[in-house]
């Protein structure tokens, strides 16, 4: 199977800014962790707060795109941009979407973890399940 470019980039990126889109179509922009998803080489998973824009934003309008980004969302001038369609995840999808980040970003993303647990003592629960986002690149 012939790699595609999108894969290609991807493979030493290490954040992307996922583009999500308001009603309005405009584009909202947030950098995020990902990793390869599942069997599909163009399947990436991201994880998020339930209750996050993007989520919501999702759930209205799966069209996507991607840029590779640096961590505070920067994003070089030449930068490729990649079309996708996202779906939202709960349960057992979520948890493996979860793992696959935390197998990707190693002690970064398990520091990470730490410091939300810890931080999230002090605010309100979340009572929905988790939710995370499963994108398919589509060029």
């Amino acid at each position: 199977m012939v790699e595609s470019r999108s894969a290609q980039v991807l493979k030493s990126a290490k954040y992307v800014s996922l583009i999500t889109f308001r009603k309005s179509g405009e584009p909202v922009r947030s950098p995020v962790w990902f990793a390869q998803f599942g069997v599909n080489p163009n399947c990436y998973g991201v994880i998020t707060e339930t209750n996050a824009g993007k989520v919501k934003r999702i759930r209205a309008n799966s069209k996507i795109e991607i840029q590779v980004c640096d961590i505070k969302g920067g994003i070089e001038a030449d930068a490729e941009k990649f079309s996708g369609v996202a779906h939202l995840v709960t349960g057992d999808q979520a948890i493996a979407v979860r793992k696959a980040i935390s197998k990707r970003y190693g002690l970064t993303y398990k520091l990470f973890s730490i410091s939300y647990s810890v931080s999230s003592l002090f605010k309100k629960k979340d009572e929905l399940p988790e939710t995370n986002i499963v994108f398919e690149l589509t060029d």
